[in-house]
């Protein structure tokens, strides 16, 4: 999870929209965050990878941090 706004090289960049998948509303680039969903191996010819964009509430609300950080632990201790 990124900031939109951080998560491309174009300085110009500016999501389609910009608004939260999840609530609709308009915000910011800047307060948006770039999710990127990537199907495992075993489920790629099913399911294709995506990219949605959420506010800062909805990534709260979802406690996407939280999730980060675990999955950032998680790949240092294997």
């Amino acid at each position: 999870m990124t900031s939109a706004e951080a998560s491309s090289g174009d300085d110009g960049y500016k999501p389609r929209g910009r608004e939260c998948y999840r609530c609709d509303r308009d915000v910011a680039p800047q307060l948006l965050f770039r999710l990127t969903v990537e199907s495992p191996a075993t489920l790629s010819a099913k399911y294709a990878d995506t990219v949605r964009y959420c506010c800062e509430h909805c990534a709260a609300a979802m406690n996407l941090s939280d999730f980060s950080r675990r999955m950032k632990e998680h790949g240092k201790n294997d």
